[in-house]
């Protein structure tokens, strides 16, 4: 009889911390899908800002970040600020309208960009280490045009050509 109340115990036990730590990792999984969301919707806001003049909403951005600080794991936390970092590094020439081109969004959006793959392969790296890292954002650009000159090597037509590094 004692030996089948510690086993049920036991079993409790085992079953309570299984439990707390599946709701942990999922937790910690919508924390960082909260992150990439965020950051996503973040740089596409600071382009419709510098462009359109578009007021920037921080505050969905900073929960997230909030919930990620409550959750995550060490790595997945420096990897969030490093995008915040990007953020804050970035953002007013484009809140306040003040870049000048489209190579300074490209530039800052090649680093947002490059600071979400960070952020994503540690989360990833945290969520399962088997997981191999990735290369390419979640992010579907529109191409910015340039102009290329033809391969005769005459002048530069001007004719605009579409940039596979995107908006």
């Amino acid at each position: 009889m004692a030996a089948a109340l510690i086993g049920v115990l036991a079993g409790s036990l085992l079953t309570s911390r299984a439990n707390r730590m599946h709701w942990s990792r999922d937790k910690q999984i919508e924390a960082c899908a909260a992150i990439v969301a965020e950051s996503t919707r973040i740089q596409l806001a600071l382009r419709r800002a510098w462009r359109h003049g578009d007021p920037l909403d921080w505050v969905p951005w900073n929960v997230a970040l909030g919930t990620v600080w409550l959750v995550g794991s060490p790595a997945v936390v420096a990897a969030a600020a490093a995008m915040d970092q990007v953020f804050w590094d970035h953002s007013d020439q484009f809140v306040q309208q003040t870049a000048t081109s489209e190579t300074a969004w490209k530039e800052a959006r090649d680093l947002m960009e490059a600071a979400r793959l960070h952020f994503i392969n540690a989360a990833r790296l945290h969520v399962d280490p088997r997981h191999n890292k990735l290369t390419q954002v979640p992010v579907s650009r529109p191409p910015l045009p340039h102009t290329v000159a033809p391969s005769t090597g005459s002048p530069p037509t001007g004719r605009a050509v579409p940039d596979s590094s995107g908006a």
